[in-house]
């Protein structure tokens, strides 16, 4: 009996493992057959067969990249790469597999996986975007792909606030801490991507980098983006500055 069940075992997990495997495979390469590239000094661009959006995409990337290479404190490029997919559904599996359509992720088009930038081609935005939105959400991941570079394991709250403070960061106004509240300290500790988005991050995260380089300068935001030791940077603890960034926010913002 005891066989029996331990032989189940032994092949519901091997049936998951399989699984597993055959779910990935398409997150093993990140180019598709026959892509072309278009090559930068910031930046390398692979793409599939829409080269009119790619090659909008790089020119406004390249540009752009150069900006942010010198507020990250690059003078040579790193090694980054992006590569654009005529399908929202082929971008997600390059970082989820083929379960990702199945998930209903309409609202995302792109995102980094260490240096390499994956991003739905502007040409077919899907339903909730538009070409625009395509276009423009590239720097944000490069952003985040430079930021990579310079601490892997960088806090969420971080390399987002970050990103987002200097590509598409939102106008901010005091209304949201009423309609929204404070994100709690714990909620900007976590790592947790849903964490993230559901305490209101992507609303008030770019606010974090701007206190920082307000009250301490730009940088104190590099060296806590390198190191996130809060201690060795500001001789404060990280709860120190996030109830500094609160009263920042609650008195600068009227």
């Amino acid at each position: 009996m005891k066989k029996k069940l331990f032989r189940c075992i032994f092949i519901i997990l091997g049936v998951l493992v399989i699984a597993a495997i055959v779910n990935f495979i398409p997150a093993l390469s990140l180019r598709t057959d026959g892509m072309s590239k278009l090559e930068g000094k910031w930046i390398d661009v692979y793409y599939e067969t829409e080269a009119d959006a790619a090659k909008d995409v790089f020119e406004y990337a390249e540009v752009e990249t150069a900006i942010i290479a010198g507020s990250l404190g690059f003078s040579e490029a790193p090694d980054v790469n992006v590569y654009i997919y005529d399908s929202q559904s082929t971008m997600q599996t390059k970082k989820y597999g083929l379960i990702a359509p199945l998930l209903g992720l309409d609202w995302y088009i792109g995102d980094n996986i260490g240096t390499d930038v994956i991003l739905t081609s502007p040409a077919n935005p899907g339903e909730l975007h538009t070409y625009d939105n395509n276009k423009y959400a590239v720097l944000h991941e490069i952003v985040h792909a430079y930021v990579s570079v310079l601490n892997e394991d960088v806090d969420l709250w971080l390399t987002e606030g970050c990103a987002l403070y200097l590509t598409n960061g939102e106008p901010f106004y005091r209304k949201y801490i009423e309609q929204m509240g404070i994100p709690a300290y714990k909620e900007t500790c976590s790592n947790n991507p849903l964490i993230f988005s559901d305490c209101g991050g992507y609303t008030y995260a770019h606010t974090y980098i701007e206190y920082i380089e307000v009250t301490y300068g730009w940088d104190a935001v590099l060296e806590i983006i390198k190191t996130t030791n809060y201690q060795e940077v500001f001789g404060k603890s990280r709860q120190d500055i996030y109830n500094e960034w609160v009263a920042y926010i609650k008195e600068y913002y009227q």
